[in-house]
C-alpha cells in the first residue's frame, strides 16, 4: 500500500459559504474569504475549525484534515457554496475523496470526488439517496460547488453553474446531525 502523504485538497478560493434557514425561518449567512488567512467569518458569525492542515492565501491538507462549522442552527436546509480544487483527484487507494460529511465523521456517507467525479453516498438506511456524475474534477482546476438541500428534502449538486444531480432524501441522509449540527467540509479518509 502506498502511504498518502501529499496534499489532495486545496481550498484556495476566495470564499466558503454556507445559507440557511433556521425552523424559526430566519436566514443566516456565513462567509469564509480563506485567501485572507482567516478562518473567521467575515460578519462575525462562527469560525471554521481546522482539522489540521495549513492556513496560507487559501487551505491546503491532507489524510484526515479539513475544515468544520458548528453552531450556525443550519441542518436540514441549506446551500453550500465553496471554491476549491484537489491537487490528485486519485490520491486515494480507494478513489475516493471525501468531500462534504454530513455525520461528524462517524459514517462514510458523505459527497465525494470519486476519481475525478461527484459522487452521494448514504449509508443510513434501506430508502438512502445516491447519486453521481463522472468527470467534473481535475488535477489543479478551480471548481464552484454548490449543494442545496431545500425543505421537501430534494438535495442537488452543482459544478461551476451546471447541475450534476438532484435526488430526493427523505431519511435525511443529507441533514447535519452531529453534535450542534456540525458541517465538516473537505474531509477524507484514506
Amino acid at each position: 500500500m502506498t502511504k498518502l502523504s501529499r496534499t489532495a485538497i486545496a481550498c484556495v478560493s476566495a470564499m466558503i459559504m454556507l445559507a440557511g434557514v433556521t425552523s424559526s425561518a430566519r436566514a443566516n449567512s456565513f462567509f469564509y474569504f480563506l485567501d485572507n488567512n482567516t478562518l473567521a467569518d467575515v460578519n462575525g458569525g462562527p469560525s471554521l475549525v481546522s482539522y489540521g492542515g495549513t492556513l496560507s492565501n487559501g487551505y491546503t491538507f491532507g489524510v484526515q484534515q479539513g475544515l468544520s462549522l458548528s453552531g450556525t442552527g443550519i441542518f436540514d436546509v441549506y446551500s453550500i457554496d465553496i471554491h476549491f480544487y484537489f491537487s490528485d483527484v486519485n490520491v486515494s487507494f480507494n478513489g475516493f475523496q471525501k468531500i462534504l460529511d454530513f455525520k461528524n465523521r462517524t459514517s462514510d456517507s458523505g459527497l465525494y470526488d470519486h476519481s475525478g467525479g461527484l459522487a452521494l453516498f448514504a449509508a443510513t438506511g434501506s430508502g438512502d439517496p445516491s447519486a453521481g456524475k463522472d468527470d467534473v474534477f481535475t488535477n489543479g482546476t478551480m471548481v464552484d460547488l454548490l449543494v442545496t438541500r431545500d425543505a421537501s428534502g430534494l438535495f442537488s449538486a452543482f459544478v461551476n453553474g451546471n447541475l450534476a444531480f438532484s435526488v430526493m432524501d427523505t431519511d435525511g441522509a443529507t441533514i447535519f446531525s452531529g453534535p450542534d449540527n456540525i458541517v465538516s467540509s473537505m474531509t477524507f479518509k484514506p
